[in-house]
């Protein structure tokens, strides 16, 4: 059942940077149990922490590389709308 749940959170493929935002929390969020118990003596939860924590990582870069290609994205956007309406306003004179 851990191994599902963990494909789930490697396979994702967001459209918005909250919606990423989200999913990284997610992650976080799933390691709490793990944490509490690898803090009792549980050595197996320690292996898991360890794994999510991996892929904390892995998620993190891919995080920082998707919010970058969302606002060059953005800027392209805008600036192809602002040479759109520059050069349509040309027209006009």
């Amino acid at each position: 059942m851990e191994d599902q749940n963990q494909n789930e959170l490697e396979e994702f493929n967001p459209e918005s940077v909250l919606e990423f935002y989200n999913h990284v929390k997610l992650i976080v969020e799933a390691m709490e149990e793990d944490a509490l118990k690898n803090n009792k003596g549980n050595k197996a939860a320690g292996v898991r922490l360890r794994k999510s924590l991996r892929l904390l990582k892995k998620k993190s870069g891919e995080f920082v590389k998707f919010t970058l290609e969302s606002w060059f994205f953005f800027k392209f956007l805008y600036s192809c709308f602002f040479n759109l309406t520059n050069s349509h306003s040309s027209y006009t004179k």
